[in-house]
């Protein structure tokens, strides 16, 4: 029978231990709080008025470490990079186990991914960190994990990541074998000379062939066959050699605990009561809580209030030293004071800033507005509050004269954009119009007075929204961006795969054999051709087999024009876009139809029209609504009805040319929904 505390007891205990027992049982929520009695920890759970003890668990006892116990040579940051699927997050999970963290007892799964998003998709989206404690050969180690997602749209994430490690696991599924996304992180990880640890994974299934993809490993990236781990992280097999090899072939990080304090901000989240909350890196030094930290990027100097490590979960342990992973909170209410890549020093004692990272560069662009306009405010802190935790979104004002007031968002894909407006939809309870997405263009200008005056001395141009796209006369040339498109997939489909590129207005750049049955292609693509459908057509036309990866590669000279839309004459700015002059047709047609669907008919005719300049390209017609004229007529002269249908057709002219058309907010969202 377990032991039964009052409210008031728990509470009074409270208070004593606060000054009787500070640091046993440091950053617990309070309905830990009176965790020492008899000098043995306990747990509160309640229970209507009362709460139920029981002693804590092991691994809670093991968070209870002096950090100081850890000298620099004795720490290993290290993580864990892979393709989408590949079981990241389950080696994750074993690891966790192993170490003690997690308990072994219940459903650990997905420890790392917390975000709701993520377990309804499968996916890891947002790198995730949590220290371990291990002892190997006597000597007791401090291992920092980073779980980082496997999609191509979060490869921002992996590159933040890895600037606080010195090593990686390079994951791979030894039943799919080297795939897009894999080839992708492992150069990611080479150009930033970490300690790479081959990692073959699912051993355990049917049709696993480990040597098979170890020979792909070796003739790909050049890494040793007899050096592959193998291992399968839903079994438990060959783990412990997992952590033989962090320690082993992962360095300690270069810090130095004799210099001034160097804190390097890698990542970051928001909480609504305690402001920002700042994953940092220690470089060199130490930090405690009650310092006073200084931003080298804005000046501030703030208070800390809390620091420690996660174990998955926040614990405080007071102070971090050099070379370790932790996070600290210091009263940064204000969203933009806790910029990734900062470095924070003590104050008086600057150091060298860290070179940050490298801006992330939007991909695709589209509009965000609120349903109702009352609710711009609080969007907006939700958009902001996002951007906190996902620094890879650029963020512009936009307005729209059917939408309102909001905002044109920059991705780095079109699974970015859907993970971000379905976690402000999750998060923060907002309800937004998401616009059809688009690329950024540009133009040169010709040197004229009149452009001069509009963009200044500039000769060439970014366009992100196709309102602003510049009239052919004022422009010698448009560019659209280019991407270089990596794909992986069995020989068997090589064919449909190549149809796939040429339809996508492709450039044939490499064709190479990765072993007997898998091709790795290289084809140069436009940005915009990718966006939409390529993707899923990919995966339908390979039976799911063929992975896909790409990255920046420039702008190119395109026939690049700007498709109107009109409703009786009048232009719909909301609804234009850029396309190939090639699509041109296609695109209208299909916008037309489904503005023919959407728009209610009204007292006269609706010409719904897609043009290119003044040539027009596709129309539908949304017939009017009709009295019957001739329901009094019984019989006589044709004449008559004639004279009273042309009476009708008279004012059905007169009213089209008064009449405005109201389209509706549902017509606007049906045709701007991706």
């Amino acid at each position: 029978m377990p032991e039964m505390f009052s409210v008031k007891a728990i509470f009074a205990c409270a208070r004593f231990t606060k000054h009787l027992s500070p640091g046993k049982h440091a950053g617990f929520p309070w309905l830990y709080c009176g965790h020492w009695i008899n000098n043995e920890p306990r747990n509160f759970q309640r229970s209507r008025n009362y709460f139920t003890c029981s002693k804590l668990h092991s691994q809670e006892k093991k968070v209870c470490v002096d950090m100081g116990e850890f000298p620099v040579e004795n720490i290993r940051n290290f993580s864990i990079i892979a393709h989408v699927d590949h079981g990241k997050s389950t080696l994750a999970d074993r690891l966790l186990e192993i170490a003690g963290v997690i308990s072994k007892k219940g459903d650990n799964q997905q420890v790392l991914d917390t975000l709701q998003v993520e377990r309804e998709r499968g996916i890891t989206v947002k790198a995730q960190t949590s220290s371990l404690f291990y002892t190997y050969k006597g000597t007791k180690y401090l291992l920092n994990l980073i779980d980082t997602p496997g999609h191509v749209d979060f490869n921002y994430e992996v590159s933040r990541s890895l600037a606080a490690c010195q090593g990686v696991l390079l994951l791979v599924d030894a039943n799919q074998g080297v795939q897009a996304q894999t080839v992708a992180n492992f150069y990611l990880a080479f150009e930033a000379e970490l300690s790479i640890i081959p990692v073959l994974n699912k051993i355990d299934l049917k049709n696993a062939d480990p040597d098979g993809v170890a020979s792909q490993l070796e003739n790909l990236f050049d890494l040793k066959e007899e050096e592959c781990l193998r291992i399968s992280a839903k079994t438990g097999v060959g783990i412990q050699d997992v952590f033989e090899s962090i320690i082993l072939k992962v360095p300690p990080p270069a810090s130095s605990p004799t210099k001034p304090l160097k804190a390097f901000l890698f990542d970051s989240t928001y909480d609504q009561y305690r402001g920002a909350i700042a994953n940092v890196a220690i470089i060199d030094g130490s930090i405690s809580k009650g310092d006073k930290i200084t931003s080298a990027f804005s000046g501030k100097t703030f208070d800390v209030s809390e620091v420690g490590i996660m174990y998955p979960d926040r614990v405080p342990t007071g102070q971090l030293y050099s070379g370790q992973v932790g996070y600290v909170i210091a009263g940064m209410y204000n969203i933009k004071e806790a910029n990734i890549g900062d470095t924070f020093h003590h104050p008086g004692q600057p150091t060298e800033p860290m070179p940050g990272f490298k801006a992330a560069k939007p991909m695709v662009f589209a509009g965000m507005y609120p349903i109702d306009q009352s609710e711009y405010v609080s969007l907006r802190s939700a958009i902001d509050r996002l951007t906190l935790n996902d620094s890879s979104v650029s963020v512009s004002i936009d307005s729209s004269p059917a939408l309102g007031q909001g905002w044109r968002l920059g991705f780095l894909g079109l699974l970015h954009m859907d993970v971000f407006n379905q976690r402000l939809e999750q998060e923060y309870n907002a309800n937004v119009i998401v616009t059809s997405p688009s690329v950024p263009y540009k133009a040169v200008l010709k040197e004229t007075k009149l452009n001069k005056q509009d963009y200044g001395d500039t000769d060439e141009i970014t366009i992100n929204n196709p309102a602003l796209f510049p009239d052919i006369s004022r422009v010698e040339k448009y560019l659209e961006p280019m991407i270089m498109a990596t794909i992986i997939t069995p020989d068997e489909y090589i064919g449909k795969v190549i149809n796939l590129c040429i339809e996508k207005r492709c450039e044939h750049v490499e064709h190479t054999y990765i072993d007997q049955k898998r091709v790795l292609l290289k084809y140069r693509l436009p940005l915009n051709e990718v966006i939409i459908d390529f993707f899923d057509r990919l995966k339908s036309i390979s039976s799911g087999y063929a992975s896909f990866d790409y990255e920046d590669n420039g702008f190119e000279p395109a026939d690049l024009v700007k498709l109107n839309i009109l409703l009786n004459g009048k232009v719909v700015e909301e609804l234009s876009t850029v396309v190939h002059r090639d699509k041109a047709r296609e695109v209208g047609k299909h916008i037309c139809t489904r503005l023919y669907d959407t728009i209610p008919r009204q007292l006269y005719e609706v010409a719904i029209q897609a043009t290119v300049g003044s040539k027009v390209l596709a129309r539908e017609t949304v017939r009017p609504l009709k009295k019957n004229v001739l329901a009094k007529c019984y019989g006589g002269d044709i004449s008559r009805k004639m004279k009273l249908l042309k009476r009708q057709a008279e004012g059905k002219k007169r009213m089209r040319k008064l009449g405005n058309i109201d389209v509706p907010k549902e017509a606007f969202i049906s045709v701007l929904k991706r």
